[in-house]
């Protein structure tokens, strides 16, 4: 699975950087720039790509998995911003707007926003499928999804009062339906032979095991590991499922939650194996 991914995230890379050459010369696209070559692990990209039966190399996949990846991008470089959760370094390296400024952090997010649909509306596919991979991926990134996921997060300090059930919720907003869209949108690439709520749940389910993941990691592993702040829930005080439960429980119910995944996955009617292989990559994984 590791040989798949890095040759997966080599081609993605190199295409990645060039989709940006039609944008004009400017602070805000040495910004963009800047924000998308940092070393993600583009597990979004490759959900996309582990259901589209595609080859890695095609070029509409390619753009495909360039606009999720925007749409994720900006979200990060919000994220990061003093507004929101002030944070210094991300993937070991400084924040864009540490980098820049937090105009030019704000500009670039929007841009990154708004060209991912650019990219969309302009692939060589029909209409009728261009306009249900923006409305899959603008739901799942808009008021109903991550927007509204954030907006929880921002209420959700360690006094607040959400259960576990609760935080689930702000988890499947904030960064499931994101995974959800990425197997949505491969759906739609392979000419949807699955039900979309199929990888709607599955999507969802990944989303909240990652976050507690992340959740766990900050608690037990260090900023060389991270590449961010192991301390930033801490700092601003979020209520976590970790918090909630401590960390043995937190991690038995991680596994638990890969095993109902893979469970998922596998009683499929297609056979999945990259999703497969993604999936338990993902629960070995250290940052």
């Amino acid at each position: 699975m590791k040989q798949i991914l890095n040759n997966f995230i080599e081609v993605f890379n190199n295409h990645l950087i060039s989709s940006l050459d039609s944008v004009s010369n400017s602070f805000v696209k040495d910004a963009m720039q800047y924000a998308l070559s940092s070393e993600g692990k583009r597990l979004r990209p490759f959900l996309v790509y582990s259901v589209s039966n595609r080859d890695m190399n095609d070029t509409i996949l390619l753009d495909v998995c360039t606009a999720i990846e925007m749409v994720h991008t900006y979200s990060l470089v919000h994220d990061d911003l003093p507004a929101m959760d002030n944070d210094d370094y991300r993937r070991g390296r400084l924040t864009t707007h540490k980098m820049y400024d937090e105009a030019t952090a704000i500009l670039a997010g929007d841009a990154l926003l708004t060209y991912s649909f650019y990219l969309i509306s302009n692939l060589n596919l029909c209409a009728e499928d261009r306009i249900e991979l923006i409305k899959v991926l603008s739901d799942a990134s808009g008021a109903n999804g991550m927007i509204l996921g954030q907006a929880q997060d921002i209420l959700n300090d360690a006094n607040s009062n959400l259960n576990i059930d609760e935080l689930y919720q702000l988890y499947i907003n904030k960064t499931g339906k994101l995974f959800s869209s990425a197997l949505q949108m491969g759906n739609i690439l392979a000419k949807k032979p699955i039900k979309q709520n199929s990888f709607e749940t599955i999507g969802h389910k990944i989303g909240i095991v990652f976050q507690i993941q992340d959740d766990y990691l900050e608690n037990t592993s260090t900023f060389e590991i991270l590449g961010k702040s192991n301390q930033s829930d801490i700092t601003n005080h979020k209520n976590t499922v970790v918090l909630r439960l401590g960390l043995e429980a937190s991690k038995t119910l991680i596994n638990n939650l890969y095993d109902e995944l893979n469970h998922d996955i596998i009683t499929l009617s297609q056979n999945y194996p990259n999703l497969i292989g993604i999936v338990n990559w993902m629960k070995d994984r250290n940052k």
